[in-house]
């Protein structure tokens, strides 16, 4: 496997000087010999996939699909064994478990045939949801190969011109073909710090996860803030809410009340955007229906669900207001640790209410690395 030795400091990148999706091809043949090479794109999801499709750049585009920063993970699996645990978790109960079976199947198949490729090619961002595909992908490279295959990365916080930059689906096709010649080879120290944090991740314990954030994580930059942003997600001990949660409760007492708008102001409040509009919508949801909502409609009737809502817009547009739980949990008269029944799962932590459930201690420093604190039982 060819390995650089020395892992690049984290910079803004700077779009090459390309002018026309057609001018692309060109301009990377006569940099890198690209035409010469078969390569695999891996990237995040469809619309990344499609912009890189656009650019100009040749070879076979594997979008890695799935939502990692919720639901179940577990050490140990193979990737056939953690797909099928995932493919479970995100069927639709009403569905047919075998149609997410397959996509998972196809996805992974298609990585397993890296080895007909001269190269593969990482593409990702600073956040949680994309820090957490590297960590699977690089922990799966780590002991599968490659051999002969070239295995770069591109993986990128800030693009000039782009201001509050969120992610390469914001760029244009000639921007993402741009981060081309500029991607760096996978080093052996970020292979082996990949392996680490994944087992770390998977962790029944989340306390393997705080002991490995206290380590150097200088090979995988953006590595540590996305994870601490992953901690944010356990329920606070102090009110019991998830960072989430409690930005959307804030977003209505703000007068912010449709799903639809809570879904964009909530992006504002992330300094690394990861969460999509479907799991802000569960979010919103399981605030309206715990055990003693938070939330309900201003009108008094019934919150339409997505899942028997006949019109998106209509869902969308419906209006809520803070219940009087929800306002004395936002003002700290009272906690949401009994109001709110949890059942889930962050990576391989299982956040269910009780005596023992996983709590969050902690704020924020200030400093760029995110929050400090620790992950203790609730009542221990």
């Amino acid at each position: 496997m060819a390995v650089a030795q020395k892992t690049p400091a984290p910079v803004t990148a700077k779009p090459t000087a390309v002018c026309a999706r057609s001018t692309c091809v060109r301009l990377l043949n006569d940099r890198t010999g690209y035409v010469a090479m078969k390569r695999l794109h891996i990237t995040n999801g469809d619309s990344a996939a499609e912009l890189i499709k656009a650019s100009g750049l040749d070879g076979k585009v594997l979008p890695w699909r799935d939502p990692m920063h919720h639901g179940p993970f577990d050490t140990g699996l193979t990737l056939a064994e953690q797909s099928r645990l995932r493919a479970s978790y995100l069927s639709d109960p009403t569905g047919d478990q075998r149609q997410a079976e397959q996509a998972f199947l196809s996805r992974d198949n298609q990585l397993r045939a890296f080895a007909k490729f001269d190269e593969v090619v990482l593409w990702f961002e600073h956040d949680l949801l994309d820090q957490l595909q590297i960590l699977q992908l690089l922990d799966w490279f780590h002991g599968n190969g490659p051999r002969q295959t070239q295995l770069s990365v591109t993986c990128i916080h800030a693009f000039e011109g782009v201001p509050r930059f969120r992610g390469l689906g914001e760029l244009t096709p000639v921007q993402v073909a741009s981060l081309f010649p500029n991607r760096a080879t996978v080093s052996d120290a970020q292979l082996t710090l990949a392996v680490a944090g994944w087992k770390a991740f998977c962790a029944s314990d989340p306390r393997d996860l705080t002991a490995f954030l206290t380590g150097d994580l200088t090979a995988l930059p953006f590595l540590r803030a996305a994870l601490a942003r992953h901690l944010e997600e356990y329920p606070a001990r102090a009110t019991g809410l998830t960072r989430t949660e409690l930005q959307i409760l804030r977003l209505v007492d703000q007068g912010v009340t449709s799903p639809g708008q809570i879904f964009l102001k909530n992006m504002d409040c992330e300094t690394a955007l990861y969460i999509g509009d479907e799991r802000t919508f569960a979010t919103i949801e399981q605030l309206c229906f715990a055990r003693e909502p938070l939330l309900a409609k201003a009108d008094a009737s019934s919150f339409v669900t997505r899942s028997v809502a006949r019109d998106r817009q209509a869902y969308l547009a419906q209006q809520l207001t803070l219940t009087n739980v929800g306002a004395a949990v936002l003002t700290e008269a009272r906690d949401a640790l009994s109001a709110i029944t949890r059942d889930t799962w962050l990576g391989g932590v299982h956040i269910k209410s009780g005596p023992n459930m996983w709590t969050w201690d902690g704020a924020r420093d200030g400093a760029t690395d995110g929050p400090t604190g620790t992950v203790s039982r609730r009542w221990s």
